[in-house]
């Protein structure tokens, strides 16, 4: 019997997006249903060797988002989150995670940094610089400021702090920031929970509030870009009124541009769009406005991957020119059974994740861009414990070297980081 989510059920849930709360009530008690109908027998399925990756293994561990790759450039050492605090709750301003650096070949832990600034979708936005140096967020509990922290694999010492937290880097270069404030009122699951949410006029405020730029040798900050830049060229009931909020940043290859979500909130829903920014002068281009946008990755310096709503509404994995604009189905449309996903990329493949299907196994699929070969490299089961803010999407990244693929999973009823060898 058919487990994935037909175009029907999805269409009715798109309907439903409108109404949140109900949405969520029809969707949980469907969920349950379905579970019960099609669980399987088995929690993992793959014919490749999957390892667990942890210092201890009765701790939750697992990395954080799709876009970084917990693995060093020459794949032989690997950063990542541990928690004694179970993950299946919602995280607290007290509650430490711990970041671990380790040896891969040897499993040797040589550091074990505290950080009190975490989610479970994305971690400490802990991310490698280059070889040696990895930087991540933290809270700095006597300015009560969100801060982030550069560590250093050669020295095992802390290198550099800065007053701004990290949401994308380019090398040791340059980083962007994000207000984890508006993330925390607006959207949780991507906040942090040390300081209180915004009120109605700090949500408002479009002036001093956006993308923040910091230079990583001096440390110098500037405003690159504000929110009455992002919504200038939006209608001016959505100027005017709407919440605004940006998110999942990335970086170009080059590190002369970077793309947003740019995401708006009105009587009439939630609405989303890709904008392309130079990371210089910030000026801006929108790339896509069809309502929805969910998951991108840079191809090339000018070639985006994305799960997004497309020409004809409809709602794929496209590539994107950002030179041209020009929209084409991404392997070939043949991803189109499988919905929303996480796409990370290596050379001319990239592997993507599914959210769980009715018998609640989430899919890791591997595609070719180019010659648009798929494949299904395993499925795994996720419990109902993990929910909403707590959920577990695979996100899975390529190591450097595309010898292996690394994914956080609830398979064993615990968060845990995976490691699956593919050699490319």
């Amino acid at each position: 019997m058919p487990s994935n989510y037909s175009e029907h059920e999805r269409i009715i849930a798109r309907f439903l997006s409108s109404v949140p709360v109900i949405k969520g009530i029809v969707k949980s008690t469907y969920r349950y249903i379905c579970r019960i109908r099609h669980r399987r027998k088995y929690t993992s399925r793959s014919i490749f060797l999957i390892k667990a990756i942890g210092c201890n293994l009765s701790h939750d561990n697992f990395f954080g988002y799709y876009d970084k790759s917990p693995a060093n450039i020459d794949s032989d050492h690997i950063i990542y989150h541990s928690s004694k605090y179970p993950t299946y709750k919602k995280p607290g301003p007290d509650i430490p995670v711990e970041i671990i650096l380790q040896e891969l070949s040897t499993g040797k832990v040589l550091l074990n940094i505290t950080s009190y600034a975490y989610n479970w979708q994305q971690g400490c936005r802990t991310q490698w610089l280059d070889n040696d140096l990895f930087i991540f967020n933290d809270f700095d509990v006597m300015r009560k400021k969100y801060i982030s922290r550069v560590w250093s694999l050669s020295s095992l010492a802390e290198v550099k702090i800065f007053d701004f937290p990290v949401q994308d880097s380019y090398q040791a270069d340059y980083f962007l920031s994000l207000n984890y404030r508006r993330f925390v009122t607006i959207r949780p699951d991507y906040g942090y929970k040390n300081l209180p949410r915004m009120k109605k006029e700090e949500l408002e405020n479009k002036d001093t509030d956006g993308i923040w730029k910091v230079d990583y040798k001096s440390g110098k900050s500037k405003l690159l870009i504000n929110f009455l830049s992002i919504c200038s060229d939006c209608h001016k009931d959505i100027r005017d009124s709407a919440i605004n909020k940006v998110n999942h940043i990335m970086i170009s290859p080059t590190g002369g541009h970077f793309i947003f979500l740019h995401r708006y909130y009105t009587r009439k829903g939630r609405f989303d769009r890709l904008m392309l920014a130079d990371a210089i002068t910030g000026e801006l281009r929108l790339l896509a406005d069809y309502g929805m946008v969910s998951h991108c990755f840079w191809l090339d310096g000018k070639t985006i991957l994305a799960y997004l709503r497309g020409p004809n509404k409809k709602d794929a994995y496209w590539l994107i020119n950002t030179a041209t604009g020009n929209f084409i189905p991404a392997a070939n449309g043949k991803l189109g059974q499988y919905g929303d996903g996480h796409p990370h990329v290596h050379g001319d493949w990239f592997v993507t994740d599914t959210y769980p299907d009715k018998a609640g196994m989430q899919h890791l699929l591997l595609a070719n861009w180019k010659t648009n070969e798929v494949k299904e490299l395993g499925e795994f089961f996720h419990g109902l414990k993990y929910s909403g803010e707590t959920r577990c999407d695979l996100h899975p990244r390529f190591s450097p070297d595309g010898n292996s693929v690394f994914f956080d999973s609830v398979l064993s009823g615990k968060r845990q980081l995976y490691k699956m060898e593919v050699l490319l």
